[in-house]
């Protein structure tokens, strides 16, 4: 895969968005999903790596293994998490990213998105319940 490649698909991911008025600053948002690309991109050439070199080499002591283990586990799970969240609806995933990390209240996203605390509280269980039983056979 070469940049053109993935350019192409941050493109593509900007495209498939269903509610594209709620991105803020378009080029910068571009800019995050294309460095997501990226990132997933040596994730999974890593990984690839990491496969083959356990075969050769059988040297690594077990604290290096532990290591790499711990880190490579955490990357998988960051990845796993983004694919989860990808499958939620666009509303679903704003108010869960909002109260989640923005540390916004019930009341803030209602009237930032323009819906009711009670729907705000729906969408938030729906998202927390998709990604804790999608998470739930991760590890």
């Amino acid at each position: 895969m070469d940049a053109q490649d993935l350019a192409q698909e941050a493109y593509v991911r900007l495209l498939r968005l269903e509610r594209k008025d709620l991105i803020r600053d378009p080029p910068s948002y571009l800019f995050r999903i294309a460095s997501n690309v990226l990132f997933e991109f040596e994730l999974k050439r890593k990984a690839s790596l990491v496969g083959l070199s356990r075969w050769s080499n059988e040297s690594r002591t077990e604290d290096e293994s532990l290591a790499t283990g711990n880190e490579g586990e955490i990357l998988a799970l960051r990845e796993r998490l983004g694919l989860v969240m990808s499958e939620l609806s666009p509303k679903c995933r704003a108010v869960l990213i909002l109260h989640r990390r923005e540390g916004m209240t019930y009341e803030e996203i209602g009237a930032r998105m323009n819906i009711s605390t009670s729907m705000v509280k729906k969408y938030l269980a729906k998202g927390l319940r998709h990604c804790r039983e999608r998470l739930q056979d991760f590890r």
